[in-house]
């Protein structure tokens, strides 16, 4: 069962010696969870003043304590002592927030799952917390809070009595995966792809694989470990540090594969073992961390046929990869990741599994990719050509792009995507295949809202 509920108690006295702080005289207060945004704060958080690019979360203590907090840690000093807060002052709130969910995942009785990749990552988290929420209690990250403050709070506001946890570990500059795992402590891990994520800070896939295997090394030699098999060097280097990494997929490497599969616009099913199972998503991306989450479940010992029946409850979270039926419009929409693996697994599901209907695509910058940036997205737009969208909204970094030999193709260039929109409108008929993609900072979610006005609302 995946759980919900109140975290674990924390004390003042905990809190205070967790931090090596001196004792104080007053009375222990109690918290259950931690907050950095004043506010979503529910009342009893600890609130955590981190400093921001925008903004000082000391400016908030007061917003904070009006939303119940009991206390906060802040940079000593930056204390206000006319709030009714306990304070908790520190040389680096941030470093503090860590130490509070590294000592909580170590004073708690609970098996660790991480998972960590290029891609991938959210959609096998949710997929291993389903398989095991079957035979065991769950906790998994919300949403994607898998950053060096996001990993700690969720942590922090994981509920008592609960069986294992399954958090997500991400990446966006060098150092940050064994840091998170140097928390996490994880028993088990996953490795689900390394690719072109974040090349501004890793530099190469080179760059971006030693960071991901980061968290291989960090897992108990004892656990399991489960790696993705594609690109070959994923395969390569989990081998080569552990001899018993299972290595899911349907490339000849794997170790972990199905005895057959198939693939449609709105369904992936394979079969192992004589155990057939069914997700109700499309596209080969969706067999592969199928097959990922599958393997770990296995090697924890779950039946297949328990497997089977959690991965056919499985729903995509929020806009990653779901297919949407917008009045006879279907929509592929996939709004929280784009780098160029995850845009060419999207392409290849709207080739393969939609062949014979007409393709169109708003594109949305695939962000923090260095000097690869311009070459990146060169690449996908002569991807798409290849794929034979007839209509593609290059915006954003797209829209930088110079191409030719595409007399066939409608190609609406605005680096202002909300410039784009009209044209883009215009050039439907009311039963395309609509691929809308981009980073989850190019905020592409209002394309299917707007879609749904015009065509008439999800079917």
């Amino acid at each position: 069962m995946i759980q919900v509920g109140p975290p674990r108690v924390m004390t003042s006295s905990v809190i205070r010696a967790t931090l090596e702080l001196p004792e104080c005289d007053t009375t222990d207060r109690e918290y259950r969870g931690a907050s950095c945004d004043s506010r979503s704060l529910q009342p009893g958080e600890l609130f955590v003043a981190l400093s921001g690019q925008r903004c000082e979360g000391v400016d908030f203590l007061a917003h904070a304590a009006s939303q119940g907090a009991p206390g906060a840690i802040v940079r000593a000093g930056q204390e206000d002592p006319s709030l009714p807060l306990e304070y908790f002052g520190v040389s680096d709130p941030l470093e503090a927030l860590r130490a509070l969910a590294a000592h909580v995942r170590r004073d708690t009785p609970v098996h660790v799952v991480a998972i960590t990749g290029s891609s991938g990552k959210t959609t096998v988290k949710e997929m291993v917390a389903c398989i095991l929420g079957e035979i065991s209690s769950v906790y998994r990250t919300p949403g994607n809070l898998n950053s060096q403050v996001g990993l700690p709070l969720t942590i922090l506001r994981a509920p008592e009595n609960v069986d294992i946890w399954v958090l997500e570990i991400g990446a966006s500059e060098p150092g940050e995966v064994k840091r998170l795992t140097g928390i996490a402590a994880p028993d088990h891990s996953i490795i689900t792809t390394v690719g072109e994520a974040h090349l501004d800070e890793f530099g190469d896939v080179e760059g971006v694989l030693k960071e991901k295997m980061e968290l291989a090394r960090g897992t108990s030699k004892e656990g399991v470990l489960v790696v993705g098999d594609q690109p070959g060097i994923l395969a390569t280097a989990a081998s080569s540090l552990r001899p018993d990494a299972i290595v899911a997929g349907i490339e000849t490497q794997a170790t972990y594969q199905p005895d057959e599969y198939n693939v449609t616009a709105n369904e992936v099913e394979f079969t192992r073992n004589g155990q057939n199972v069914t997700l109700p998503v499309g596209g080969e991306h969706h067999l592969r961390d199928a097959l990922i989450a599958a393997a770990l479940a296995e090697a924890l010992g779950t039946p297949l046929k328990v497997v089977a029946h959690a991965l056919e409850q499985y729903k995509p979270l929020g806009m990653r990869g779901s297919m949407r039926s917008i009045g006879g419009l279907a929509v592929l929409a996939d709004c929280y990741n784009a780098n160029p693996d995850s845009f060419r697994a999207a392409i290849a599901q709207c080739r393969e599994v939609f062949d014979g209907r007409r393709r169109v695509v708003f594109a949305g910058s695939m962000l923090e990719l260095g000097c690869f940036e311009a070459s990146a997205h060169e690449d996908i737009l002569r991807e798409l050509l290849r794929a034979d969208f007839e209509v593609i909204a290059a915006t954003g970094l797209f829209a930088a792009v110079e191409y030719t030999h595409a007399e066939q193709v409608q190609i609406i260039q605005e680096t202002d995507p909300y410039a784009a929109w009209e044209k883009f409108t215009e050039s439907l008929q009311g039963d395309e295949l609509v691929l809308v993609k981009g980073s989850r900072g190019a905020g592409l979610e209002w394309v299917i809202e707007r879609l749904e006005l015009r065509f008439g609302g999800e079917a």
